[in-house]
C-alpha cells in the first residue's frame, strides 16, 4: 500500500484546523490565525511523522496526550490550570464527536457488507478498523460532524442561559392564584404613567376564568379601550375584576401608541432559581391576547424592577 505523506500531512492540517476553529467556537474563545495554523501544523506533522520514523515510544498514549496539550498551548495558551482543562477537555470531546459522527456516516452510507467485517484484533489485543472512504465524501461528513456538534453546543449553552432567566410567578388575586413561568426581559422599562408602577405582561388565556367571555381572544385583535367602553352596556352589575382594571399605553414595535388592559393584583410572587421568592404588591399586570413563546417556556414577561438585585435587600412595596 502506497501513503503520501503530504496528502496526510494536508489532510490532518485542515481536520485540526478545523477542530480547533471549533473547539474555539464552543470555548467562546478568539484565538489568532497564526496560533491556530501553527497549532494544526503540530498535530499534521505528528500524524505524518508516524510514516516517517519508527519510534514505538513516539505513539504511545503518553505521547498522544503530550501533542494534543502542546496543540491547545500553542492555539489557546494556558491561562491557569483550570482554564487550560476545560480547553482540552473541549478539544477532545470535539475530536470524539466528529470522528464518531465521520464514521457513523460512512457505515451508514455503506452499500452492503456487516460492519464486523470491516473489524479485526491483532495478537496484542488491539482493534484494527478497515475504513475506506473518499476524500470529498470524508471531508463533506468530517464538515457536517462539526457543524452538527457546533450547533447542539450552541443550542444547549442558550438553553441554559434562557433557564437562567425564567422565573416561576404567583398572582394573587381576592385570595386566588394565577401561576405560569415568566421570562425577566431587562428590556422592559414599561411603567403605569399614573402611579409609576412597573407593569409586566402576561397571556390574557390565563386570565379566561376572571374575565368576561370572550376578552382574551378578543384581545388579540381589537382594542383594549372598545372593550372597556363595552363594559357599562354588557355588564350593568359589574364583574369582578372591574374596580381592579387600567389602561396602560404603550409604544409598539411599529412607533404608535396603544393603550394595554391591565390588572392590578394583590400581589406578584417571582422565584428564581436557587433563590427565595419576592413578593411585590406595587405591580400591574398587562394582558396581552397573543402566545408569549411559541413553545409555552414562559407565558409571562417580568419587569425588572420586580426582581431584587443579587445581594441587595428587598424594598417594602406598596399597592399600586
Amino acid at each position: 500500500m502506497t501513503v503520501y505523506v503530504d496528502l496526510v500531512f494536508l489532510t490532518n492540517l485542515a481536520v485540526d484546523g478545523t477542530v480547533l476553529l471549533t473547539t474555539a467556537k464552543v470555548r467562546k474563545l478568539r484565538p489568532g490565525r497564526t496560533r491556530i495554523a501553527l497549532s494544526a501544523a503540530l498535530g499534521a506533522a505528528y500524524a505524518a511523522a508516524m510514516f516517517l520514523a519508527d519510534i514505538p515510544y513516539f505513539y504511545t498514549f503518553g505521547a498522544k496526550v503530550l501533542v494534543s496539550a502542546a496543540m491547545v498551548l500553542t492555539a489557546f495558551g494556558y491561562g491557569g490550570p483550570l482554564r487550560f482543562i476545560r480547553i482540552f477537555g473541549a478539544f477532545y470531546l470535539v475530536n470524539f464527536a466528529t470522528l464518531g459522527g465521520v464514521i457513523g456516516l460512512s457505515f451508514l452510507l455503506k452499500q452492503a457488507g456487516s460492519p464486523w467485517a470491516a473489524m479485526s484484533f491483532t495478537q496484542q489485543g488491539g482493534l484494527l478498523l478497515n475504513w475506506q472512504m473518499q476524500l470529498g465524501l470524508f471531508a463533506a461528513a468530517f464538515a457536517l460532524s462539526a457543524w452538527l456538534f457546533r450547533s447542539a453546543s450552541f443550542s444547549a449553552q442558550s438553553r441554559e442561559r434562557l433557564e437562567t432567566l425564567i422565573a416561576d410567578v404567583t398572582v394573587t388575586v381576592n385570595g386566588e392564584s394565577i401561576q405560569c413561568r415568566g421570562l425577566v426581559d431587562t428590556g422592559n422599562r414599561l411603567y403605569d404613567p399614573l402611579s409609576r408602577a412597573p407593569v409586566m405582561v402576561m397571556e390574557a388565556s390565563l386570565w379566561c376564568e376572571w374575565l368576561p367571555e370572550g376578552w382574551a381572544a378578543r384581545l388579540q385583535t381589537e382594542p383594549a379601550d372598545q372593550l372597556v367602553a363595552e363594559m357599562g352596556e354588557a355588564f350593568p352589575d359589574g364583574f369582578v375584576l372591574q374596580d381592579r382594571l387600567r389602561l396602560v399605553p404603550y409604544r409598539g414595535v411599529n412607533g404608535n401608541t396603544r393603550l394595554m388592559l391591565a390588572v392590578r393584583p394583590d400581589a406578584v410572587s417571582i422565584a428564581l432559581p436557587d433563590c427565595a421568592p419576592h413578593s411585590n404588591r406595587r405591580v400591574l399586570v398587562g394582558l396581552d391576547g397573543g402566545a408569549l413563546s411559541s413553545d409555552q417556556t414562559y407565558r409571562a414577561i417580568v419587569h425588572p424592577d420586580l426582581v431584587p438585585a443579587q445581594g441587595s435587600a428587598p424594598a417594602p412595596s406598596q399597592p399600586a
